[in-house]
């Protein structure tokens, strides 16, 4: 059978456009991930192996300790990065700087930002996201309505709870003013979720405190980061701290403690962070 000689030049002009087409949109195989909830995600949807670099405030899972680090989500380098290959990133909002992400646009890398993860919405809507890039869009449906499924129990709990206690969440003590979470942090929203109230409610982001708030404030409990506890002493030290062993909440042990990486950004574990600070302020009463 002859085949006309149009339509085999048509064909050909046809062809390599579908080819690129098709490379555009397949999925990535070189992934580097910047910040720690964008990671988590990635690993929950099951393309944890893909990943060939993380930034330094991943730190879970396990997985990825073992994976060459990029540097803080803030002050990446280009030459770093390019020389890893990806062929796509997927940053947290917020990384950068800005022109070093550009300079890997440039060179035809995918960068893609991730809204900061901060509500429960927001969770949901990353997953998506995530799982759109990944070529995992049934996986990440499982996960966002699953997320989504279990904050909203622990949200519908959290509206029964009577007098709700402050808490106070602390980023660091020591040497300089102490930082906390107001509005529009995931902090905010995990202890709200909790069945609290955030005693920095009148704040807008992360603020630094002057003494006068804190004790102003009163906080029923004081929520830290386990490390920052850690390197404070612990609750003994901060007994004796100026500032924070005057609290009544330390001086009646009412200080919780988690671990950062489930407090500063929320993700696939932020529904177990909640219950466990839930369970501390309110024992055997869920």
């Amino acid at each position: 059978m002859t085949y006309p000689i149009r339509h085999l030049f048509l064909s050909l002009m046809i062809f390599p456009a579908l080819l690129v087409s098709a490379v555009a949109h397949s999925a990535p195989n070189r992934i580097i991930t910047v910040g720690g909830p964008v990671t988590e995600i990635v690993y929950a949807l099951g393309a944890g192996d893909r990943i060939i670099a993380t930034d330094t405030t991943s730190k879970y899972p396990e997985q990825q300790e073992n994976l060459p680090k990029v540097g803080y989500m803030r002050q990446l380098s280009a030459e770093g990065l390019l020389a890893l290959q990806p062929d796509q990133i997927i940053a947290l909002e917020g990384s950068g700087p800005a022109p070093v992400l550009d300079t890997l646009k440039d060179a035809g890398i995918a960068v893609t930002f991730i809204p900061e993860l901060n509500s429960p919405e927001a969770i949901h809507t990353g997953v998506l996201a995530i799982a759109g890039i990944l070529g995992t869009e049934e996986n990440g449906q499982v996960l966002g309505h699953s997320v989504k499924e279990k904050l909203e129990v622990l949200q519908q709990q959290a509206q029964k709870r009577e007098n709700p206690p402050l808490v106070l969440f602390l980023l660091s003590t020591g040497q300089g003013s102490p930082m906390t979470a107001g509005r529009g942090t995931a902090i905010d929203t995990i202890i709200q979720y909790s069945g609290a109230r955030n005693a920095a409610t009148d704040l807008q982001g992360f603020k630094p405190m002057a003494s006068e708030y804190i004790l102003a404030h009163a906080p029923d409990y004081l929520l830290l980061p386990s490390r920052t506890l850690e390197q404070a002493g612990g609750l003994e030290a901060l007994k004796k701290d100026p500032l924070l062993g005057k609290l009544k909440a330390v001086q009646e042990n009412r200080v919780l403690s988690l671990d950062g990486t489930l407090l500063l950004g929320l993700g696939p574990r932020t529904p177990e962070a909640i219950a466990t600070i839930s369970d501390q302020i309110f024992p055997n009463n869920r």
